[in-house]
């Protein structure tokens, strides 16, 4: 959707100066953004479910955390937590202590989730004395060097990229309808197969007394927003146990409601080492973390890991104030109910053709075509109906509705409706 018609100015000025490594899924130029709306230059009032890919769960400009923002940055914008301490970090993590899973209690603040994960291995190499990290394949974990070695989402990623971080290895996903067993594409096979892999991966590539820490997205974001069979997370944290590694799950973004709980280690009841965050937990500000027990963060030599900008005060009470919306809100709750309505919505398309599937877990709704060329024709007929959606996959072939927690019905129906529209009546080129 490469939108840079002469009346889009402000497209045009943003590709004379912005570099093109940046990818772009439209050019649409933003004025502001009102709840679960945005409002371009023109006036043209666009309904967002990406929030900015996980951002923003409570809409855009909320008053809470508008006021949040506003009143912070009156008082202090910023101070490296190093040098002096403020209010807002020690709150929110005063908050999260009470949401999160029990024992995870201690935090150290980053400024994304790139560097939320890079804090992670790092942590995890330190505090077991080993430097193997087992990620998994389909799994998103950012784009710096490390981040970037344990991230299989899409080869693309890498490319001209070298050698990356040393003893990263990849073991296979349960993602059903991508497993190379025919006869094991269902949640069961798929995990029995991504086990023995791992078994086998640990038999004859990574001696096990090697292994830091399994590191796993529990919801595939980027790969497809596919969730791990809950029996697989379980297996994973029984393999950790038995062979002394850690288990580090990604949350940054399923965390805060958007898998329809505070985390989704609680929803299943499986038991991390080290949580990382992000995304929701700024509110809109960049913000992430590493959240571990603090018996394991005594463990963390002090000085060998730090931030300037990590703890920052505004983006702290920017995502103390989102999170006591969806809190006091009851927003987690909500996720379920949001998810449900997109589903129901989505029915029609149950058997459409070139439609694979539709899963869900909470308000992370995915919906798998056959090929990328029918999802970026079903995300521009939806554009052109003003709703704003994006895609994942390895191919670019889901189209993943991220609705803000608390979006109106109407207009969540209204926008689910564009989109079934925009997608039965797409014209695809049948690929060669």
């Amino acid at each position: 959707m490469n939108d840079l018609r002469p009346g889009n100015e402000l497209a045009r000025r943003a590709h004379r100066v912005l570099s093109p490594v940046l990818g772009h899924y439209t050019w649409v130029p933003l004025e502001r953004g009102e709840g679960s709306w945005l409002i371009t230059k023109d006036g043209r009032r666009i309904l967002d479910l990406t929030c900015g890919i996980a951002v923003t769960p409570v809409g855009h400009a909320h008053p809470a955390v508008v006021k949040a923002v506003s009143e912070q940055a009156a008082k202090i914008m910023h101070m490296n937590v190093g040098v002096a301490t403020t209010e807002p970090p020690v709150l929110l993590a005063e908050f999260l202590r009470t949401v999160l899973p029990a024992g995870i209690d201690t935090f150290v603040f980053q400024n994304s989730g790139a560097e939320a994960i890079e804090a992670a291995i790092k942590f995890a190499r330190q505090v077991t004395g080993r430097q193997a990290i087992v990620a998994f394949r389909g799994g998103f974990h950012g784009r710096t060097v490390g981040a970037l070695s344990v991230t299989s989402s899409k080869s693309s990623y890498r490319r001209g990229y070298g050698t990356l971080l040393p003893d990263t290895h990849i073991a296979p996903y349960p993602y059903p309808l991508a497993c190379p067993v025919e006869s094991a594409r269902d949640p069961e096979g798929a995990t029995k197969y991504a086990l023995d892999e791992l078994d086998l991966m640990l038999e004859h590539e990574v001696p096990p007394e090697h292994v830091a820490a399994f590191l796993v997205e529990p919801v595939l974001g980027e790969g497809g927003y596919v969730a791990a069979p809950p029996a697989f997370l379980a297996a994973l944290r029984a393999l950790a146990d038995r062979i002394g590694a850690l288990l580090i799950l990604d949350e940054i973004q399923t965390a805060f409601g958007r898998a329809g709980a505070w985390t989704v280690s609680d929803r299943y009841g499986v038991r991390a080492d080290i949580i990382t965050l992000a995304k929701a937990l700024g509110g809109g500000l960049p913000l992430g973390a590493v959240a571990a027990s603090r018996e394991l963060h005594e463990k963390w030599q002090t000085g060998t890991h730090g931030s300037t900008f990590g703890g920052n005060a505004v983006s702290c009470a920017a995502g103390l104030a989102t999170l006591r919306v969806i809190k006091d809100e009851g927003l987690i709750e909500r996720a379920e109910q949001v998810g449900a309505i997109v589903e129901e919505e989505l029915r029609p398309l149950a058997r459409a053709e070139g439609v694979r599937e539709i899963r869900r877990i909470g308000a992370m709704i995915g919906v798998e075509f056959d090929n990328k060329a029918r999802s970026k024709a079903a995300i521009a007929g939806s554009l052109e109906r003003n709703v704003l959606l994006i895609t994942c996959g390895a191919h670019d072939q889901v189209v993943r509705f991220i609705p803000p927690l608390n979006v109106a019905e109407d207009d969540l129906r209204t926008g689910v409706r564009a989109f079934v529209d925009a997608t039965k009546g797409a014209k695809v080129a049948t690929p060669a």
